[in-house]
């Protein structure tokens, strides 16, 4: 079982409102992010804030912008998209 795993999905909602802070330099993007359902929006929150290692929390940052510009709401679909 993963670290995110452990930590309920409910009490990463409070961090919301800083995954659009990190979307700040990208309005599309970040506007993307505020169109989501809250189910979804809590889910990215637990993607990024769910880590301890601050390497590994770039990492996902970027991982989410790369899912966002591809017009994908959570990475689990975009993980399971049609690969050219």
């Amino acid at each position: 079982m993963t670290n995110m795993a452990q930590a309920s999905l409910a009490s990463f909602e409070p961090l919301i409102p800083k995954v659009a802070d990190l979307l700040a330099d990208d309005p599309t993007l970040q506007a993307f992010f505020q169109n989501l359902t809250p189910g979804y929006q809590r889910e990215w929150a637990r993607f990024i804030f769910g880590v301890k290692a601050q390497a590994t929390q770039q990492r996902h940052i970027v991982k989410m912008r790369e899912v966002f510009q591809a017009g994908y709401k959570s990475k689990r679909a975009y993980d399971s998209r049609p690969k050219a």
